[in-house]
């Protein structure tokens, strides 16, 4: 866990939504040379990320405060901005990463922004 400025709390929905997408963005980005564009980090490191999220995840659990590392942060902001920049992936894959109450697309969102401010008041 990070220090951070305000809290990132996710929900259970949401945290389920979030381990979706960057599964679905190491599938889109199906090679090397591809996944180059999501900068320095290969398609185990994301996977990882995504198995980080679901090991997290407790049913009796509904919200998650300020989980992630620094590297956790990177990577997915990495994969929110040159996913959506370069592929679409939410909108191609809205059915199969939107998880009961959570519209992936406002939490991408929500993610992507505290990131931003995360990375600003840490440097």
């Amino acid at each position: 866990m990070v220090d951070t400025v305000g809290d990132l709390t996710l929900t259970y929905d949401e945290m389920a939504s979030l381990r979706s997408y960057l599964i679905a963005t190491v599938f889109e980005f199906s090679d090397s040379i591809e996944m180059g564009i999501l900068g320095m980090f290969q398609p185990n490191d994301i996977l990882s990320t995504a198995n980080k999220v679901y090991s997290f995840m407790r049913w009796d659990k509904k919200e998650y405060t300020n989980i992630f590392s620094d590297n956790d942060y990177k990577i997915i902001n990495s994969c929110i901005f040159h996913g959506e920049m370069a592929l679409g992936i939410y909108s191609t894959y809205k059915k199969y990463i939107d998880y009961d109450t959570c519209d992936f697309g406002i939490t991408k969102d929500k993610i992507y922004n505290y990131i931003q401010e995360y990375r600003k008041s840490a440097g």
